[in-house]
């Protein structure tokens, strides 16, 4: 087998490189993914909160439009081939605080470029409520303002994610959206049992919908605990493995997003190490579509022509 490449569903690379001069030392700049063969990476636009969440969401996006040593995708022609030796990004909302009541503004940022899109972060908008990392869940699902949300994104073709969303949020999103659904960074809440994390039925219902679930490489997601290493990504890859299938499992690291890594994974340039395992796990074939080629397809099922 050729070198093996990766694509990552989430990355919080723009929220921190607007605040640093130094974008080269972030865990998922362009010159780390290329280092790790990561061909494809979601930049996920993130609002902590505070005022100006527009103007934040923008500044990020400018950002991403002049990078150097990556190539945009916007359409299904701009996604890597399987020998690409350059970095393809794409842009994803992190929650919907940027056009938080207007939902009627995606069309905006869809013309900027934002293909995909999670309701919101873990806490509550105008859209739905987010599943909280040890706090009680607040048990109600989408707003009036989150259905309509998903018509709009419906119409643009856009992917949907639940990561962040809560439980009751999902299943509205089942009731509700009938385009592709993934969650970009969560892991299986039978494994380690916390709300931002996956039960089986949610990743049954994704797979079933022809979406994927990226594995989070936090630890507290992997183990519960603040430590972890590349075999804890295995084991909830082999799980969901059993659950969803092999064409529905991949990677979504919330490199840039995180205050601990997995052990010898601290950053997109160690991605072949974290490629090893899952070789050694499951043989070429399927490490390869979780590497890369289940995000890889996805996309080219959802995105617009061009």
């Amino acid at each position: 087998m050729d070198v093996l490449k990766f694509a990552d569903g989430h990355s919080d690379f723009l929220s921190k490189a607007i605040t640093t001069r130094d974008i080269d030392s972030l865990v998922s700049s362009p010159a780390k993914l290329k280092a790790g063969n990561v061909i494809f990476q979601t930049y996920a636009i993130y609002i902590g909160g505070g005022q100006d969440s527009t103007k934040q969401a923008l500044r990020q996006i400018e950002l991403f439009h002049r990078l150097e040593g990556v190539k945009r995708v916007f359409t299904k022609s701009d996604l890597p081939s399987d020998d690409a030796e350059i970095p393809h990004v794409m842009l994803a909302f992190e929650g919907l605080i940027p056009i938080d009541g207007y939902p009627e503004l995606l069309r905006v940022f869809h013309m900027l470029g934002v293909r995909m899109a999670s309701l919101v972060w873990s806490r509550i908008n105008t859209f739905a409520d987010g599943s909280l990392f040890g706090k009680p869940q607040t048990g109600r699902g989408l707003s009036t303002l989150g259905k309509e949300a998903l018509g709009i994104m419906q119409e643009l073709g856009w992917v949907l994610d639940i990561s962040h969303l809560n439980d009751e949020g999902v299943e509205d999103v089942f009731k509700h959206f009938d385009g592709t659904v993934v969650a970009t960074h969560s892991c299986a809440r039978s494994l380690c049992d916390i709300p931002r994390n996956l039960p089986d039925e949610f990743m049954e219902e994704i797979a079933r919908r022809g979406g994927v679930v990226g594995i989070n490489f936090a630890p507290m997601f992997l183990t519960c605990e603040d430590k972890a290493t590349p075999t804890d990504i295995v084991r909830h890859a082999e799980h969901m493995l059993k659950i969803m299938g092999e064409d529905h499992v991949a990677l979504g690291s919330d490199f840039d997003g995180l205050s601990k890594y997995p052990e010898n994974l601290d950053g997109a340039d160690m991605m072949p190490l974290l490629g090893n395992h899952l070789i050694e796990a499951f043989g070429e074939e399927v490490a390869a579509k979780i590497a890369y080629k289940n995000w890889l397809r996805v996309m080219k099922e959802n995105l617009p022509e061009g």
